[in-house]
């Protein structure tokens, strides 16, 4: 490898790590209002100065409802998308203050019953969920409430970001386990009874499957499905939105139907399929609080290669 190039890499990754770390620590002193209007300025900021992601935001939307809005109106959309993600992500660094604190004063929830029904059996839970609102918030606030929660991940690129991510999780009860290696830890984790957090709604290299997703094949992680065949736990979806007031909003859906075939592999795919579902129609309630700059349809099956 080009040594200037190495060294250039390195140098950008300590001044981006040493910027978040600043912001980080900033944000966590601030009066929690002046971080929603700093943060939601500077995201209609970066719609303006960082092309790529708001054309890869307006081609997403656009092929998802082109058909029943013209151009301006996704282009109002796309600012709402990263008017929102500046907005989710006020508490995602301020984490530790809003659950350690008092997590109701920012936090309503519904539909505790599906997930108690799904304790219940005493087999664990496999909550799926997707990158919508702030879905760090949503495991920390369950985690408050006295639930055994781990989150399945993939280790950010530098070790120091990711360390604060980590630091961030644990910091309000959560138990990270690291996606490549962490099977034998979450198979343990659903056997003890408790809730495992995977989100299943980006276009990544594990193991997946082709399903429809917002009316296009999208290759989908397969996990949270076979972990609930061979342990039994059951698959409950939920999703966070933060509304006009800057409250957020916890939705948790009935479990999923795991009724099995002797088609192992057809069972994996329909079952993956109403996982894939449950997402979209949570993210349908709340549109532009999902991540639209992320390529959720760059890998398409090979016969539907355009």
């Amino acid at each position: 490898m080009d040594l200037k190039y190495l060294i250039t890499k390195r140098f950008k990754n300590w001044i981006i790590y040493i910027l978040v770390k600043g912001f980080f620590n900033l944000l966590r002193i601030l009066p929690r209002s002046f971080c929603f209007f700093l943060l939601t300025r500077i995201s209609l900021l970066c719609f303006y100065v960082i092309p790529d992601a708001r054309k890869k935001t307006i081609r997403n939307l656009t092929r998802v409802f082109g058909s029943e809005k013209n151009a301006a109106e996704i282009w109002k959309m796309a600012k709402s998308v990263f008017r929102d993600l500046g907005r989710n992500a006020v508490d995602m660094f301020r984490l530790k203050q809003v659950v350690g604190k008092d997590p109701d004063r920012y936090v309503t929830c519904h539909g505790w019953e599906n997930l108690d029904n799904a304790l219940a059996k005493g087999k664990g839970v496999v909550v799926i969920t997707g990158h919508l609102g702030c879905w760090e918030l949503m495991a920390g606030y369950v985690s408050s409430k006295g639930y055994a929660v781990s989150v399945v991940g993939t280790p950010l690129y530098d070790p120091r970001l990711d360390k604060m991510l980590v630091d961030n999780r644990t910091s309000v009860g959560l138990k990270n386990i690291i996606r490549s290696t962490g099977a034998r830890e979450i198979l343990r984790t659903l056997r003890n009874g408790e809730i495992v957090g995977i989100l299943i709604d980006q276009d990544t290299r594990v193991d997946g499957v082709f399903v429809d997703f917002l009316g296009k094949p999208a290759f989908t992680p397969v996990g949270p499905v076979v972990l609930a065949l061979k342990t039994g736990a059951a698959i409950v979806p939920m999703a966070i939105h933060i509304d006009e007031r800057n409250r957020h909003i916890i939705e948790m859906e009935p479990e999923i139907d795991l009724q099995t075939t002797d088609d192992k592999e057809n069972d994996r795919l329909l079952i993956t399929l109403k996982c894939s579902k449950a997402i979209e129609k949570l993210l349908l309630k709340n549109v532009t609080q999902w991540v639209w700059m992320h390529e959720r349809w760059k890998t398409q099956p090979k016969e539907s290669v355009e």
